[in-house]
């Protein structure tokens, strides 16, 4: 699946959640306040390819899509067993078939495994969009989480641990936001592909 696509819409999602609450100071607080000063810069890391990985969430998302792919993988095995067995039958019958009869079951046969890898593509694609879908939900929630964290801890500027090269382990709230995730979304339900 697309790695990197979750990591961006994380980042994003991240990024709206921190400076949203911020980034809208009333009218009144800007007034009150002089324009050489500044609200004090509280900063935090976390390490979002953590909690993707190890949150209950996302490990359900990537069990049922696991679970989804390994019955269809199964069901297009045996139907391409299916196609091979007919394919053999169809050589040994060359023979005693016309060129005309051999050549139609030929391309039936051929029409066949076209419709299979089709059907393989769609599966592969609606499994992609289901992960997409669960991990969705589960950035939605991290976002959630974060902002949450962001309020309690009065924090200015949440950072990708990887963008940081060294930080204090008193800055990382990745465990807590991991915890916080956890509990708001144990798990996700993603749909099952269309049976072919």
């Amino acid at each position: 699946m697309k790695n990197s696509r979750y990591r961006q819409l994380a980042l994003a999602m991240l990024a709206l959640a921190v400076l949203a609450p911020s980034a809208a100071p009333s009218a009144h607080a800007e007034t009150a306040q002089p324009a050489t000063q500044q609200a004090p810069l509280n900063i935090a890391v976390i390490d979002i390819q953590q909690i993707l990985r190890d949150s209950t969430a996302a490990k359900s998302v990537r069990a049922q899509v696991d679970k989804q792919k390994d019955a269809y993988q199964a069901q297009i095995a045996q139907q391409e067993n299916a196609l091979r067995d007919a394919d053999k039958k169809l050589a040994e019958q060359r023979a005693t078939l016309s060129a005309d009869d051999f050549a139609k079951k030929q391309d039936q046969l051929r029409q066949q495994m076209d419709q299979l890898r089709q059907n393989s593509e769609k599966l592969k694609q609606q499994l992609e969009d289901a992960f997409n879908a669960g991990m969705g939900q589960v950035s939605q929630a991290l976002a959630g989480v974060l902002t949450d964290i962001a309020k309690q801890r009065s924090l200015t500027l949440v950072l990708d641990k990887r963008a940081v090269p060294l930080s204090a382990n008193s800055f990382d709230i990745t465990a807590d936001a991991l915890k916080g995730l956890n509990a708001k979304l144990p798990s996700v339900t993603i749909p099952k592909p269309a049976s072919q």
